[in-house]
């Protein structure tokens, strides 16, 4: 069993809101994040259009007995086929031309969580008072950090931060990394566009996640904490907090 919440904000900065999040109370519990780009209202297309047609696609290739395995090819698979609607839609309209999305999906299936993650949004895993970021940001200024030409200190403040290696969309192929772990009791991911985690603190974030308010009380004050530092980008979090064991 789980609590979550979920919300997106366009900011203080931004015209257009281009994220756009699902998620869903039907087994297997499924989260979608995706943060769009492009212009004009191109990247609120881009993300709205992976994220329904990959719920689409995993509501009909899901099974009841998912391991590691069957959740890759499916989460893979999902992807995949984001990738292809956005790309043709981006191909075959001038307006949304070069468009793309960052895509995060998590599953929760009984006591496992699986992730597909595309871009530079980002999954986080509090656990026992230890926060923990699961995925890897698929970015330029990331690529510098783990060649050891710059600390993770200066990439907070690089002029190309927000320059990603990774999209849905922007090619006919995707490369998609899949994350499989166990879930425990009293976990609690975080989901979240850059818009967040470029606003705040790691210490920041733990703080709120380690309260005792329930999910839509944290998502609420992520987001307002987000929008005090500055709000410069559209800010997207879903809070899920596993609270007792699956029963099969």
């Amino acid at each position: 069993m789980i609590a979550f919440a979920a919300k997106t904000d366009i900011g203080k900065v931004r015209k257009i809101n281009q994220d756009y999040y699902l998620a869903s109370a039907d087994k297997p519990y499924l989260f979608i994040l995706c943060d769009g780009m492009g212009g004009h209202k191109s990247g609120e297309v881009a993300s709205r259009a992976a994220a329904e047609s990959i719920e689409t696609y995993i509501r009909m290739h899901s099974t009841l007995d998912l391991d590691d395995t069957k959740a890759e090819r499916v989460l893979k698979g999902a992807v995949s086929y984001a990738n292809n609607i956005v790309s043709t839609r981006a191909s075959s309209h001038e307006d949304y031309t070069g468009m793309g999305t960052t895509t995060d999906v998590c599953m929760l299936d009984f006591d496992m969580l699986y992730i597909a993650h595309v871009g530079d949004s980002r999954v986080y895993l509090l656990r026992e008072g230890k926060l923990s970021q699961l995925t890897t940001d698929h970015s330029y200024v990331e690529e510098l950090v783990q060649s050891g030409l710059i600390t993770e200190k200066e990439a907070m403040s690089h002029p190309d931060k927000n320059v990603i290696t990774r999209a849905v969309g922007t090619n006919r192929t995707v490369e998609c990394d899949f994350i499989s772990t166990e879930i425990h009791q009293d976990d609690i991911l975080l989901m979240c566009s850059d818009g967040l985690s470029n606003m705040l603190t790691e210490s920041e974030i733990k703080n709120m996640l380690i309260s005792d308010e329930n999910p839509e009380q944290v998502v609420d004050n992520l987001i307002r904490c987000a929008n005090d530092n500055g709000g410069r980008d559209n800010i997207t979090a879903i809070v899920i907090k596993k609270l007792l064991k699956e029963e099969a």
